[in-house]
Order: C-alpha cells, then structure tokens, then sequence
C-alpha cells in the first residue's frame, strides 16, 4: 500500500545490493532529504504481486518491480537494504509518513528506528494532514494537539530524529489547505504554545501566486506536489521546468522577507493511473529535446531549480518526493533494472489506460547514481 519465489528475495535481499555498501561522501553544503513510506505488505500468494498491483510499474507489460520484490517494510533486510540505497545516493534523512498510530507507526518506531543501522540517517515525521485533521473541505482539528503529544512521547527525544538548532522537524502535509482559513491558524497557535520549541515544514508552496501572508506560521515552506504546478501542466518539457523554478523563487522571496526558510522538492516523474482517475502521467524524460532519456527531467530539476534556490535559512534542506511511492510513481527506490527497453503497454483493456503510450524504463539504480553524483562525492 511475487513473481520472485522466497528463496530468490532470500538472495537478492542478501546480495544484490552490493553497489550501494559504499557509502557517498556527501558533500554538508545541502541537507538531502526523502518522504519515506512504510505502509506495503509482503504478498501472501509467492506468485501474487500484491500491492504493485496498486502501482504503475506493477500494471506494464512487462512488469517493473522494486529491486526488493513486493516487499514488506517491516523486513529488517529491506529496511537495511532501504537505509544502503539512501546513504549511496547522499540522503540524509526521511520524512517518513504518519497516519496515526496504526501499523505504520508502529512500522516507524518499532522497527525503523530500532533497526541496528538506524543511526546512519535520521529521521523527522511527515504528519498527514488527510488522514488526520478530516475532509479538506470541513477540517477538524481535534487530533492536532493530541498527535503531537504522542510525537513529544514517542518520538522527538530519540537520538535519530532530526532536528534542526535543537528543534525537532515535523513535515506537515497540505498545510495550503488546512492551515490558512481562521480555523487552522487558531488550532496551529493552540499548537505553538504548547510546544514553541518545534521546526515545523509546511507543505505551503503550489503554483504561481504564493501568499506572503502565509509564511510567517512557519519555519520553512516546501511543496510535496512537484507535478501538480510543472509537467502535469505541460508534458515533459524545458517550459515545466521553468514554471517550477519560477514558482518557487517567487515563494523563496517572499518567505525570506518574513524570515522563513524555503525547501525545493524535486521528483522524477508521476502517474497514479493504478490508484486514482483524473491525472496525466508523464515519463521520466524531456519531451521536447531530442535524444533526451530518463533520468533528464530530474536531473534539471536539481540542477536548475534545487540547488540554485537552496535556502541557508532553512539549513539549505532539499527535499526529494519520493523515495518509495509506488502508487505514484515518484519512487527513486531502485527496480530491477534487467529490461534493456523501455515499455509503454500495459495490462488494461485497451493496453495503454495506464501508460497513455508514454514510455517507461526499468531504470534500476539510476536515480540513485543522480543523486550520488550531484550530492555525493
């Protein structure tokens, strides 16, 4: 939320990610982080690939699976395995999902932080709004303070939570709808008072026309929705990256002006066609320059967009969406990576709904080796 038997993950856990046991040698002038997502099950049925199902790379003909398998996050090997792959790519730390105390947060604290390599990143909480505060449309706050008094028990004294000048960072999903009517502030003062001694992120940046009133509620502003203000606009091209850059350094200037920090997010691509109806994907490449292959439009957005505008107010943080988000394709996490050729049918009727005959590639380490290669050594 497998076509490998058990005795092949046994392996491949065990062996195939000997590439990522050298670490990078980040380079300190940039935070790197990751939204992390704790929530899959491991599929019952050895030759069922359970929640890919859900997933685009799980609908291609043929499938792109994680270099893990249909995976369960609780597997301390994939956990291990998860926190290698992020220290080769130079992340520093995962925001990693919370929905409330369920089995994903038990997933976070009682098996993530208490993994033996646990100390090699840290980690700060990715509070979702929309599964905590109601209906964007009809909020209700009651869960707010409460939630937090759980983080203040549970997680914020642990040696590897993240904190910036001694502040622990909690990451706040949609903060630009639950958190700018009347109703939203007042619950956020409700919180600040209690507890004043909090980095928080507000998800607060999305299109043009950023409000500078917004931004004092904050100690920075980032955008979780990449996508949503770039290449679901228009396609894969030189101008998405452009309207990105623009959005946010109008955002970063008038958040400077308050003293608030700015935090760019970049992300590799998007399609939810597998979970959701409405949305275009779009491939991993520019479509509007000849020869371009995966991997380009993320690298433009680190080079263009992410580390131009790097904010020293908010530790020059970088945020990537998404390490394992495979319902909506934004995942860096590697796959396979043993087709040699891009695919664009799928599984659907038609044999394209998924894929809309954009091409995808099983890209294996490739994200990584980006990462590694712009914040790494």
């Amino acid at each position: 939320m497998k076509h490998i038997l058990i005795t092949t993950i046994v392996i491949v856990l065990g062996v195939a990610f000997m590439p990522f046991l050298c670490e990078a040698q980040t380079s300190k002038s940039n935070m790197l982080g990751a939204y992390y997502y704790p929530w899959y099950d491991a599929s019952k049925n050895e030759d069922d690939i359970g929640w890919m199902k859900r997933a685009l790379r799980g609908r291609l003909k043929p499938t792109q699976l994680p270099k893990l398998g249909v995976y369960d996050s609780r597997d301390p090997k994939v956990i291990e395995n998860h926190i290698e792959q992020s220290k080769y790519a130079g992340i520093d730390f995962w925001s990693v999902s919370w929905w409330g105390k369920n089995r994903q947060d038990e997933t976070f604290k009682d098996h993530i932080l208490k993994h033996s390599d646990a100390a090699k990143l840290k980690y700060a909480v990715l509070y979702e709004s929309t599964g905590r505060l109601g209906s964007m449309k009809s909020p209700n706050y009651k869960n707010l303070v409460p939630d937090f008094d759980y983080f203040n028990e549970q997680y914020f004294d642990h040696p590897h939570y993240l904190k910036i000048n001694g502040k622990p960072v909690v990451f706040i999903y949609l903060t630009r709808v639950y958190f700018r009517a009347n109703a939203g502030k007042e619950a956020l003062e409700s919180l600040r008072r209690k507890y004043p001694n909090l980095y928080i992120v507000g998800d607060d940046v999305f299109g043009p026309n950023y409000p500078a009133s917004a931004a004092s509620q904050w100690n920075a502003i980032t955008a979780y929705d990449v996508y949503g203000q770039s290449t679901k606009i228009t396609g894969g091209t030189k101008a998405g990256i452009e309207r990105l850059k623009k959005n946010y350094s109008a955002a970063k200037r008038k958040a400077n002006k308050v003293g608030t920090g700015f935090v760019p997010a970049i992300a590799p691509g998007y399609n939810d066609r597998a979970v959701r109806k409405g949305n275009p994907g779009r491939s991993r490449f520019f479509t509007d320059v000849e020869g371009s292959k995966g991997g380009d439009l993320f690298r433009a957005m680190i080079k263009d967009v992410a580390i131009p505008l790097a904010d020293p107010k908010a530790k020059s943080m970088i945020m990537v969406t998404s390490f394992n988000e495979w319902y909506e394709d934004t995942q860096i996490e590697a796959t396979g990576g043993k087709a040699s050729d891009p695919v664009s049918k799928d599984d659907s009727d038609s044999g394209n709904y998924f894929t809309e005959d954009n091409l995808y590639y099983d890209y294996g380490s490739l994200y990584l080796d980006i990462l590694r290669s712009e914040f790494g050594q």
